[in-house]
């Protein structure tokens, strides 16, 4: 574990942090690694906490703190010109441990701000030095058109591919390709999604946002028809990924399931891996997606009844979106159709 002063300054305890709208306050920020902020408190306590969970940092006002302070004021303004501005400046006389805390909160404020050549290339100088770190601070607003500025980024993506010292930084580096690539429908993605699964898988870079990207080429391969193919890969990720991690991974192989079904044996089997993220996480935001995903299954296998009272217990549920309850609601509509056709149109 690392553990230094941010600056040469007196220790002090006047830095704070607040974690998920909860202030921390008194505290000494002494190291960061691995996604994780480590502190210690007056009473010389040390604990730590992840990157993902925070919503501000303040660091006691000495020299080279300014410009990471007005950086983190500009965030919670709302104004991502002058935070990434500030950052950058910021990043110019910070040191050790501090420098990486600076690059991964601007990498953060970058794809908030949609400033997607910003956030790749900071991201990348991450990802050739703590993968885990950038595991989790994958950009996620991307470009749905082509430009000149993505162009740039994708060519400098591949060179650095073939460049990249290990195989979980190039799996890292092709992650983020594949969803650039996707996201603006461009038909190399397709070609990237099988090896990409496997690589996610190989080197077990699993966190929120990889687990997305695996998803997504999943769903592409399914769309592609490669059902067995996806079927496989999610049988050898139940038994890696984290168990909090699972609900998507579980509704991946339902619709994997789902879309190769040609009996009612079939049908019912796809509905399982679905009634597991019901069961085994009620309180998860995809629980809604779950009962929708069950309830085509069985309608699909000719119970319509039960059909039926998954749809209504979708729209009943809090953790249900109301996008998720609106498409509940619509499938309901339809099993008073004639059955053919309402079984033609949930599946």
């Amino acid at each position: 574990m690392l553990i230094c002063v941010i600056f040469a300054a007196p220790l002090s305890y006047a830095d704070s942090v607040i974690v998920r709208g909860k202030p921390l306050e008194d505290i000494q920020i002494v190291g960061f690694s691995e996604g994780m902020i480590e502190y210690s408190t007056a009473i010389g306590d040390f604990d730590h906490f992840s990157i993902r969970d925070i919503d501000s940092i303040a660091i006691d006002s000495v020299d080279r703190a300014e410009m990471f302070n007005a950086a983190e004021t500009f965030v919670a303004r709302n104004d991502p010109r002058k935070s990434l501005e500030a950052y950058e400046k910021a990043q110019l006389s910070a040191r050790g441990f501090w420098s990486e805390l600076v690059r991964a909160r601007f990498v953060q404020a970058a794809d908030d701000a949609h400033s997607f050549e910003k956030a790749v290339r900071a991201w990348m100088k991450i990802a050739h030095r703590d993968e885990v770190t950038a595991s989790w601070l994958l950009p996620v607003n991307l470009p749905d058109q082509p430009s000149h500025a993505t162009r740039r980024v994708i060519k400098k993506l591949e060179r650095a591919i073939e460049r990249s010292a290990t195989l979980t930084e190039r799996a890292l580096l092709e992650t983020i390709r594949f969803s650039t690539l996707h996201a603006m429908d461009d038909v190399s993605a397709r070609v990237l999604a099988a090896p990409l699964m496997n690589m996610i898988i190989k080197t077990r870079i699993f966190a929120p946002r990889t687990v997305a990207v695996f998803v997504a080429a999943g769903d592409l391969l399914i769309e592609n028809g490669e059902f067995a193919h996806v079927t496989q890969q999610v049988e050898k990720t139940v038994t890696e990924v984290q168990h909090e991690l699972l609900p998507e991974i579980l509704l991946l192989k339902s619709r994997a399931l789902l879309a190769s079904a040609s009996n009612q044996e079939d049908y019912l089997s796809a509905a399982l891996p679905a009634m597991r993220v019901v069961i085994h996480f009620p309180n998860h935001p995809l629980v809604g997606e779950g009962l929708i995903l069950a309830a085509q299954a069985h309608q699909a296998s000719g119970r319509s009844s039960q059909a039926k009272r998954l749809l209504e217990a979708c729209i009943a549920t809090e953790q249900s979106s109301s996008k998720t309850r609106n498409k509940a609601a619509n499938l309901l509509k339809r099993l008073t159709m004639a059955p053919n056709q309402a079984r033609h149109e949930m599946s």
